[in-house]
């Protein structure tokens, strides 16, 4: 997993739409929905709910994720 793809995973939780992501992490909203189609590849899910959820079962959320925290602008 990219760190790229992994800054987009932390904000699936969120519930941010894909272009309330792109805004968070300076990306078009296409190379939000591109990261996107490749985690839910990854992950073997097909819904970003099954994306948290499977990320959570791995540990790949919150405190124990490698990548770095991001917090929500506002």
């Amino acid at each position: 997993m990219t760190n790229r793809e992994r800054s987009v995973l932390q904000l699936l939780p969120t519930m941010m739409s894909n272009s309330e992501i792109a805004g968070e992490l300076y990306l078009s909203v296409n190379t939000v929905k591109v990261h996107l189609k490749s985690l839910y590849r990854k992950l073997g899910v097909g819904t970003r709910r099954q994306a948290v959820l499977r990320a959570g079962e791995l540990g790949l959320l919150g405190g124990s994720s490698p990548g770095p925290t991001i917090t929500r602008r506002g």
